[in-house]
């Protein structure tokens, strides 16, 4: 038997649960054969909030768009950043709507900003609600003020991302006081998120190396009080360098040979404080969590914490993240879950029985 397959079995094999296994395995099949009905499998069965027969990718969507109207991107926040590419080069496009005065004024992105009374004054342009967390506020408030329902579009009926994303109830347990350190933190989210979830944290280390990224983090952990969270502006890695970096500010900034910039590098047991136990480690960083894993080393051999680490960045992540943990700490028990309606948003958990 080819000896990557054998590797590919005791993967599937060390998985917890049948659950694990059914996503690993047809994530695999998706890897292999780009066919999309591995992933639709993987969405109808475990993700039923995500709406998979709407689906369609962003650009199938654009082309559907009548040709003769304009559109604003209603949301001028990361996910109007992350969808822009689809529509630059789109001559309807002319901008975006916000009901932040200062975006309004300075605009987003090198695009004007439009108010919202300015658009329900128009009524005549489409609209894509880039953004999830207002997502039903926005779309109440054009449709009960007559805005024309055929030409709104809701970024929640073309991507879903599940909102228990590194910490789903069925494998994560939390800590009398949790000891997080966030690789990859972006826009400090999952930190909140936590905070919410779990009611007692006693110290958060959040590494973000996107300059654009980290002040956005610094400008949250004021607004939200989040004395806990100590914000970082390095990047997990195995030793203490300098790296390339592509700074984009969409939650895709990775290490890369041909970055524009050069970003710290640290190892995450060179971070932590000595009177603090690591109770989980979470990753999302564009395909160097190994490296950062290995960075972390001693930490996981000493305080065995959760760990939550995206493995669908790179195919051999599938396999090599998996080994090295399990490698690590032999007795953590291995999950694997998917939450997004895309190929993105896989994730390996590893807990202590």
């Amino acid at each position: 038997m080819n000896e990557t397959i054998m590797k590919y079995q005791e993967i599937y094999e060390m998985l917890g649960d049948q659950e694990s296994k059914d996503i690993y395995l047809n994530k695999l099949n998706f890897l292999i054969s780009h066919d999309q009905k591995y992933l639709n499998w993987i969405v109808s069965n475990f993700l039923p909030n995500a709406h998979i027969s709407a689906w369609k990718s962003l650009e199938e969507l654009r082309e559907s768009m009548p040709e003769d109207r304009q559109i604003v991107l209603y949301g001028a926040g990361t996910i109007g950043r992350k969808i822009l590419p689809f529509w630059q080069n789109d001559g309807r496009l002319i901008g975006f709507c916000s009901q932040t005065r200062e975006k309004q004024e300075k605009g987003y992105c090198g695009y004007p900003v439009i108010s919202p009374e300015e658009l329900l004054a128009r009524r005549d342009l489409i609209v894509f609600i880039s953004t999830t967390r207002s997502d039903e506020e926005i779309w109440k408030i054009l449709t009960e003020n007559g805005y024309p329902e055929e030409l709104i579009y809701r970024y929640t009926n073309y991507y879903y991302e599940d909102p228990a994303q590194y910490f789903p109830s069925d494998i994560i347990s939390f800590a009398e006081e949790e000891v997080f350190v966030d690789a990859g933190c972006f826009d400090l989210n999952t930190a909140l998120e936590l905070r919410r979830r779990c009611g007692a944290v006693k110290k958060v280390y959040a590494l973000e190396p996107d300059p654009e990224s980290y002040a956005l983090c610094l400008e949250k952990k004021s607004r939200f009080c989040f004395d806990e969270a100590e914000v970082l502006p390095l990047g997990a890695w195995s030793q203490r360098t300098s790296l390339h970096f592509n700074a984009c500010n969409t939650g895709t900034s990775r290490v890369c040979s041909n970055g524009e910039i050069e970003i710290p590098v640290a190892p995450i047991d060179e971070l932590i404080d000595a009177e603090d136990r690591v109770t989980m480690i979470k990753m999302d960083i564009e395909g160097s969590e190994l490296e950062a894993l290995k960075g972390a080393r001693n930490t996981i051999l000493r305080d065995k914490p959760k760990l939550a680490i995206c493995i669908y960045h790179k195919p051999e992540d599938m396999i090599e993240i998996p080994m090295y943990v399990k490698q690590l700490v032999p007795e953590y028990k291995l999950y694997v879950r998917h939450h997004a309606s895309g190929e993105a948003e896989t994730v390996l958990y590893a807990v202590l029985p």
